[in-house]
């Protein structure tokens, strides 16, 4: 069984399904997921396109589906009683199957931890009474694991098997349609509605202001595939300077010369293109308010996380203003210096996160798993 509860979930899973049919043809998966699961050859009771259960928000708004869910796939495991579950992500909803699997004795196998060591460290005790394998995409995660008496095996981040090292800039502009020889900022203000409707108003404005003081930039807004155009159209009314571009965003992460970047995965994907990026975050303040009580971490960005220091400039909530994100913008296309130093410094990210090969190093773990516990049974 494998269970992923998010699109990025969903992604990793579905090439860690594939690695491991490679080594074990003989592995069938089922369970929960989405589009990218399915074409792996995943048999999903749930497909996540259909079943919007997934994410803080929409669990909280649907918990009779989420609860539903969770009950079939427990019904699921007592009847199946599958050779391992794999769990990606997704920790409220997954360690109440971890609990279950574990009754059972079905092996868990707990694939892209939850970021316990950023709130809620209290919930690492459920790792220990819960999780026979905990498998971490990040090198500072094994520390943290270790620092809780837990041996975790870091693979490296599978984001290295997709993004390969970058291709110039200008020659990437030009396949997106872009002036080649000037200076391209690029907007990324999430995917999801709730993000666009924080973010993209004032990376809007800030970028304007940006253009005033250099009249040559390019400002591109990356929008993913599944965010309609309506849903953008009202933020980018009153600034046809602003282009447009779906479905490209590893491509733009390549092509711009500076980023102006909500929080998130996308951070990472940009660092790993060596694109110099300030970093910005917008939550309602009761919610901010309750996840600074929670949080354990000095940084937020992914990049600053990696390297351990203030590589990239993070702007929250009542700082995350347009003049104060364009200030920091300015300050990366004026000052050569300086953004040499960010794009060494984005250099050691990548370096830090392993080499290529995340994906088939998870899968081995999956099968050594699978076949110890095999070996137990039979003994």
């Amino acid at each position: 069984m494998i269970v992923a509860g998010e699109a990025s979930g969903d992604l990793h899973g579905a090439r860690l399904v594939e690695a491991a049919q490679a080594l074990r043809p003989d592995l069938e998966f089922y369970g929960m997921g989405g589009r990218r699961l399915a074409e792996a050859g995943v048999r999903l009771l749930f497909d996540l396109s259909h079943h919007q259960i997934i994410g803080f928000t929409e669990a909280v708004f649907k918990l009779r589906g989420a609860w539903s869910t969770l009950k079939t796939l427990k019904t699921s495991l007592a009847e199946n009683r599958p050779a391992a579950v794999v769990l990606i992500d997704y920790p409220d909803f997954n360690f109440s199957l971890a609990k279950a699997a574990k009754r059972l004795g079905v092996p868990v196998f707990y694939y892209i931890s939850p970021q316990l060591w950023a709130w809620r460290t209290g919930r690492v005790e459920k790792v220990r009474r819960f999780v026979d394998r905990m498998v971490v995409i990040f090198p500072f995660e094994k520390a943290f694991y270790q620092e809780h008496g837990i041996e975790a095996d870091f693979v490296g981040h599978p984001l290295l098997d997709t993004l390969a090292l970058p291709r110039p800039r200008e020659t990437v502009k030009a396949e997106l349609g872009f002036e080649p020889s000037r200076p391209l900022l690029l907007l990324l203000p999430g995917s999801r509605r709730s993000e666009i409707r924080q973010h993209l108003a004032p990376m809007v404005e800030a970028a304007g202001l940006v253009v005033e003081r250099k009249p040559e930039l390019q400002v591109a807004v990356a929008a993913a595939e599944t965010v309609e155009p309506e849903v953008l159209a009202p933020f980018l009314s009153a600034a046809p300077w602003v282009r447009v571009v779906r479905g490209q965003t590893h491509a733009l992460e390549n092509a711009a010369d500076a980023a102006l970047s909500a929080s998130g995965t996308a951070t990472l994907e940009t660092a790993l293109m060596f694109t110099p990026l300030v970093v910005m975050y917008r939550l309602k303040p009761v919610t901010y308010f309750l996840l600074r009580r929670m949080t354990s971490v000095e940084h937020v960005a992914m990049p600053n996380l990696i390297v351990g220091r203030r590589l990239v400039p993070e702007l929250l909530q009542k700082e995350a203003r347009p003049d104060r994100m364009a200030a920091e913008v300015l300050a990366l296309f004026e000052d050569s210096e300086a953004y040499a130093r960010s794009v060494e410094g984005l250099k050691e990210v990548r370096e830090r996160l392993g080499a290529p090969g995340a994906s088939a190093r998870a899968a081995g773990l999956l099968a050594e798993t699978i076949e110890t516990a095999s070996s137990s049974t039979r003994g």
